[in-house]
């Protein structure tokens, strides 16, 4: 059968392994002019680990992973140290999880696809129309095909699901944070660190592959293009213009050059859809059940609801109206607890009040007491 996969990241490029090894003739477009680099680094864990284990892959993810240096001292927006960060006194990691780039597992599943999955770049589509024999699909390119199966793997603003399903207002809630990320130049010597103000964090840390700057500000839902790069930039001056300390200027004058390598802003949100699929259409990853940056989840959601559809709508000979009760069943619990991740994560890296910030902190300084002490 003929599938069509809009995305090219890790979801887009999993599900085109999958289809692919499973027999299917696949299409992958992406509105980008290549895999889009950048990102902060991603977890894969849970049943992502056995996702990566059936499809060959989880040597090579290990041999890649890295070492992310977090920043080790918080500060206050004086800039004077208040407590130490201890990434484990939240977390929920485990001994199995494997962290790396995002560059890195898209190259990696990138080499997994097989060479008959055909990729065009820089064209994304333009209309759908579902029907009994298939989706008829016309592409930003001026091209027509018909596909048994469009699956949309195209991000927290998917495309696919807002001509199949509806307006993205429906689907995505706004967790009240905005996230931006940059790399930072290596010729400066940026020290690890994490500022903190009410409703703001601004940290330093070595991302894997060089140093790396994230933001997170606590925010209502603001209404700007989210393509539009230079009105991102302008939000991102909004949000720190009141600190000064530390190499808040410095970070801030990077997140605002159009040069800078790796940016990225986006609200923190999660989709949340009471089906994934309507008729030959289905959205996976971000598109379908984003858990939000927060969770450390999303990578793991994108692979193993690739593999799931591909696996489910295969057993049941193409048949959605078959197989979307078998995949909800199956993939619904899992979702819901990976999305249920991203709750503890805000109030901890981001807490809204002076007094909210106070406690985290005193709880952050016993629990490095408790750590000196139990290691003595």
């Amino acid at each position: 059968m003929d599938v069509l996969v809009s995305g090219a990241s890790m979801a887009g490029l999993s599900a085109a392994y999958w289809f692919a090894q499973l027999g299917h003739r696949v299409l992958v477009v992406e509105r980008a002019g290549g895999l889009r680099p950048g990102g902060a680094p991603i977890d894969v864990r849970g049943k992502a680990l056995g996702t990566a284990q059936r499809m060959g892959i989880l040597a090579a993810i290990q041999a890649q992973k890295v070492s992310v240096v977090e920043p080790g001292r918080v500060l206050d927006g004086t800039g004077q140290q208040v407590a130490t960060l201890d990434l484990r006194w939240f977390a929920n990691e485990t001994d199995e999880d494997v962290e790396i780039t995002r560059d890195r597992l898209n190259r990696i599943l990138l080499d997994a696809v097989p060479e008959d999955v055909e990729f065009r770049f820089k064209v994304s589509i333009a209309s759908l129309a579902d029907g009994p024999h298939g989706v008829d699909v016309a592409f930003s390119d001026g091209n027509h095909g018909r596909y048994d199966l469009v699956v949309g793997a195209d991000g927290l603003h998917s495309n696919v699901r807002r001509l199949a399903f509806g307006p993205e207002k429906d689907y995505v809630r706004h967790f009240g944070h905005y996230v931006a990320l940059v790399d930072l130049p290596p010729d400066r010597d940026w020290e690890r660190a994490m500022l903190n103000v009410p409703g703001l964090m601004i940290a330093v840390r070595d991302a894997g592959d060089g140093p790396q700057a994230m933001m997170v500000a606590a925010s209502a839902p603001i209404d700007y293009d989210w393509r539009d790069l230079d009105a991102q930039r302008h939000l991102i001056a909004r949000f720190t213009a009141a600190v000064d300390a530390w190499q808040v200027p410095a970070l801030r004058a990077t997140f605002a050059d159009p040069s800078a390598q790796g940016f990225y802003f986006d609200s923190v949100s999660q989709t949340h859809m009471p089906s994934w699929t309507q008729g030959n259409v289905a959205v996976i990853g971000d598109a379908g059940h984003c858990a939000a940056l927060l969770s450390g989840m999303g990578t793991t959601l994108a692979m193993v609801s690739a593999e799931l559809l591909a696996t489910t709508w295969t057993a049941h000979g193409g048949d959605m109206t078959a197989a979307s009760p078998a995949y909800h069943a199956q993939l619904r619990p899992y979702v819901q607890q990976c999305q249920a991740f991203a709750h503890h994560g805000a109030p901890i890296m981001v807490p809204p009040t002076q007094e909210a910030l106070d406690q985290r902190n005193a709880e952050f300084r016993a629990y490095a007491a408790r750590a000196a002490t139990a290691a003595a």
